[in-house]
């Protein structure tokens, strides 16, 4: 399956967090607006075994499953086809086992409904024609 988006903005700051046991983990803050995308996400096993990780999307009120695989020894599982557009309130949470590096590659949006305030003159240009 391949999924090919066009994303208005760009990469933002990637979150990388190394999971030290099995709880549920909350990965980045929870988003604040309506600006960020999970392009990809990263899940490398720095372990002795293999682990079980698990992705969770939280809507702000349910916490859904949305990616779950094991990952060997010394190996690195990557997804790059499963967009998640993040709203106020959204998470991405990850549950695993130690040694377990998990990162998310975010886009930011550049929202089109922006006010003149909030974009610069050239961005406003290419929203309105």
């Amino acid at each position: 399956m391949s999924v090919t988006l066009n994303y208005p903005g760009g990469i933002s700051q990637p979150d990388s967090v190394r999971l030290t046991d099995t709880a549920v983990t909350r990965i980045g803050d929870a988003a604040v607006n309506d600006s960020l995308t999970v392009s990809a996400f990263a899940i490398a096993n720095d372990g002795a075994a293999a682990k079980t990780v698990t992705l969770y999307w939280y809507d702000g009120s349910t916490q859904l499953l949305i990616w779950k695989k094991s990952v060997a020894q010394n190996d690195t599982a990557m997804v790059a086809d499963l967009p998640i557009r993040l709203r106020k309130g959204n998470e991405i949470r990850v549950k695993g086992d130690a040694d377990v590096w998990v990162t998310l590659i975010y886009s930011f949006n550049v929202p089109f409904a922006a006010t003149t305030a909030q974009v610069t003159a050239g961005q406003q240009n290419s929203f309105r024609g």
